[in-house]
């Protein structure tokens, strides 16, 4: 492998043409190249020791797969969008290869992003998480659901579920069910509580430096963190939510920011229906009309 390091790609079988261009940046860098494929866990492992950055080449979810193999080994991550929403991108793929020299070149930052390492008490399962933890009852039940805050209670919810989300995850499920945006620069959990039978359940924002716990005190509920199931609770069942690692996400002078991506994403804040142009004219008195000493005639 070359000396300078490696950038690794994260793609999907057949995506290979779309990242040659960028391949063959990275290559006239002087830096090696390896993509993870059918095996990506494996081959980020192997590659980890001098992985200079981790490509990810898809949708949100594949963004949210490479960061969670990325952060643990401290493997910046940039984001090439091939889906549809592509919120957590930062570029589309057509840009790929200028990106891959911005990078070699060292014109990029870097911006820190908060992951959750989300545990099932009395159980191995255990995985990290960018965007939430979701705790959902199964079928149309509801129910009860403790969550505490560093042994703190936060609220008891007779509910769906609750969701708890980092900045980054606050503008994905926690958003749709009513929690607020977050600025991913922000240190901070969003704790939702979905569709709670209590009118003045509302979500909550804390930082994300406290230790989260779940407890299931009736209902039967699934846990799925990024969207995949871990595994099912009962009563008496918990969920430990505790700080993960950081990732590191390369961003580029250009880059969107925050705001800009919800106006883009989700036309948020942006009006319906634009009105008519505002004419200054049509509202300004004419020279010297009801104007100290002006003409009165």
């Amino acid at each position: 492998m070359s000396e300078r390091g490696s950038i690794g790609f994260l793609l999907h079988p057949g995506e290979q043409p779309a990242v040659q261009a960028a391949i063959a940046r990275a290559q006239s860098c002087g830096l090696g190249v390896w993509t993870a494929l059918e095996q990506p866990e494996e081959a980020v492992a192997e590659h980890a020791g001098d992985a200079k950055l981790l490509v990810t080449v898809g949708g949100d979810g594949t963004f949210l797969y490479g960061a969670r193999l990325a952060a643990p080994r401290g493997i910046p991550v940039l984001g090439a969008n091939r889906g549809r929403l592509g919120f957590l991108n930062d570029i589309e793929i057509a840009e790929l290869p200028d990106a891959i020299t911005r990078f070699c070149s060292g014109d990029y930052t870097i911006q820190r992003r908060s992951l959750i390492d989300v545990q099932l008490a009395g159980d191995h399962a255990r995985s990290l998480a960018l965007n939430d933890v979701v705790v959902r009852a199964r079928d149309v039940n509801v129910a009860r659901l403790r969550v505490d805050a560093d042994s703190d209670l936060l609220g008891v919810f007779d509910a769906d579920g609750v969701v708890v989300a980092t900045a980054t995850g606050s503008t994905a499920y926690a958003l749709s069910a009513g929690g607020p945006p977050v600025d991913p620069r922000l240190r901070a959990l969003v704790v939702v509580p979905l569709a709670p039978h209590a009118v003045i359940s509302r979500a909550v924002v804390i930082p994300d430096a406290v230790r989260v716990l779940i407890t299931v005190e009736r209902g039967h509920v699934f846990v799925a963190v990024d969207g995949a199931s871990i595994g099912d609770l009962t009563d008496t069942g918990e969920v430990l939510v505790r700080p993960g690692p950081d990732l590191g996400v390369v961003r580029f002078a250009d880059s969107p920011t925050f705001q800009q991506r919800l106006r883009q994403k989700f036309r948020f804040g942006v009006p319906h229906k634009e009105l008519e142009p505002y004419d200054d004219a049509a509202v300004r008195p004419h020279e010297g009309e009801n104007e100290p000493g002006g003409a009165t005639a």
